[in-house]
């Protein structure tokens, strides 16, 4: 029997947060979630005291549900793929109206090439599955010669690091579990990034799949329900009666026509058939609940719906409710502002506070994320835009003719300008509205 399974009645000591030993009655908790609750609740001292019991079992439970819950990966892979997709831009802040752009700066070529052997995108794709499913993550900064940079991020994956917190539910440390030696636990501030949710104790964040468990059981539930229907091959709920004056069953008649009906509802090649009933027998459906009743397309949508609703995302961008090209267009405007905006935004506040000081300590330097690259519309859109906005032509023909991958032909260098677009003159080469009438009485100028 587990240590923390002993009965009740047996008795020991522990030591209390004055350092007295006192004696308590052993109690018997059900599963480590109860027993992290009971250690917490009467501030009794145990080895790695920042990390709640419960823990252990929450992260090995979440990773289940990344495996196993069609709806949460749906919802998940659809967010970390829109976030880890988005650039990140490094500025200097020249004065409090000039902003220059930069990239030779090691800080520049970490963030284009983080880890040597993961593509960037890849890299910050796991990051964010981390946060979404386990509601924390964390990455180490190494110096690296063998880099551009001269720096490295390595992922922390969210089961082997936990946040350890002070009295305060502050971040005092970082829990980091490895396969090769003991535990590690390094006082904050260190070189590592990381962030985490609100947890009603500590500071390792609250994952999502607790709050999402009970509408995730219900979807096991109906998968489980609807396996067992198609294993046993029964299409219409029903019962085999026998007539009231049919002469009884011998032992070896009754396995008989059990062997043989069996056949019509298993996966044998009479499967799906009609059985041949004998002695007056009649098929009877009952009243009872039948595969269409239960609503598996709605169940299913639903579940999507309520993961994606508690992620803020729009289910219609999951596919769980029907939309039209409008209002998709409107919804993909808002996914990277008030949907995942939030959650861009604490990226970048991470990487300001903490990977800036690491790598250009004392710089004018700051992270933003370039969501307009997402937003952009067609190139149809843009070149609209783009000329309304300037009023004239703004690319040259040499740079038309790159973008259809043809050769440089000379004497495509330059701007052309219509002769009817003139600075002063007509707003964009669109405008062809007529010149303003002049008073009665006077001419054209000459």
């Amino acid at each position: 029997m587990p240590w923390w399974r002993r009965s009740k009645g047996a008795s020991g000591q522990v030591i209390d947060q004055s350092g007295a030993l006192v004696p308590i009655k052993s109690e018997a908790f059900d599963d480590l979630a109860e027993l992290g609750r009971y250690v917490t609740e009467h501030g009794i001292r145990v080895v790695d005291p920042g990390v709640p019991l419960s823990n252990y079992a929450g992260t090995a439970a979440a990773m289940n549900v990344w495996q196993t819950q069609p709806s949460v990966r749906k919802v998940v892979d659809y967010i970390a793929r829109a976030l880890a997709t988005i650039p990140w831009n490094v500025y200097e802040r020249v004065s409090d109206t000039d902003r220059r752009r930069v990239t030779d700066h090691p800080l520049a070529l970490l963030l284009a090439n983080p880890a040597p052997a993961v593509p960037p995108s890849r890299l910050w794709h796991s990051v964010i599955v981390d946060w979404l499913i386990h509601d924390r993550w964390c990455m180490q900064v190494l110096p690296n010669a063998d880099t551009p940079s001269g720096w490295e991020l390595r992922r922390k994956p969210a089961r082997r690091m936990n946040v350890l917190a002070d009295d305060d539910d502050q971040p005092a440390a970082l829990y980091l579990i490895s396969s090769r030696g003991p535990a590690q636990v390094v006082p904050l501030p260190a070189p590592y990034l990381f962030d985490h949710g609100y947890a009603t104790v500590g500071a390792d964040g609250t994952s999502p799949m607790e709050t999402l468990c009970q509408i995730l059981a219900e979807q096991n539930e109906a998968v489980e329900y609807r396996r067992s229907v198609w294993k046993n091959g029964a299409r219409v709920p029903a019962v085999i009666e026998r007539p009231v004056d049919a002469p009884s069953w011998s032992a070896t008649a009754r396995a008989r026509f059990q062997a043989a009906f069996n056949a019509f509802m298993g996966r044998g090649s009479a499967a799906g058939g009609t059985p041949i009933l004998e002695d007056g027998m009649k098929l009877v459906t009952v009243e009872a609940f039948k595969p269409v009743d239960t609503q598996d397309i709605e169940g299913r949508k639903l579940t999507d719906a309520e993961v994606a609703s508690s992620y803020h995302i729009p289910p219609e961008l999951v596919g769980a409710r029907e939309g039209t090209f409008s209002n998709l267009d409107a919804f993909r405007q808002m996914l990277y502002t008030h949907s995942i905006g939030p959650d861009i935004t604490m990226l970048q506040d991470v990487l300001n506070t903490m990977l800036v000081p690491l790598v250009a300590p004392g710089s004018n330097l700051y992270i933003e994320a370039n969501v307009e690259a997402k937003l952009r519309g067609s190139f149809t859109e843009q070149a609209s835009i783009l000329q309304t906005a300037t009023g004239a032509p703004y690319m040259l023909r040499s740079e038309a003719r790159s973008k259809l991958n043809l050769p440089h032909v000379d004497g495509t260098d330059e701007l052309v300008t219509p002769l009817n677009v003139l600075v002063g003159g007509l707003a964009s080469p669109t405008d062809t509205a007529p010149p303003p009438s002049l008073p009665k009485g006077q001419g054209r100028p000459a």
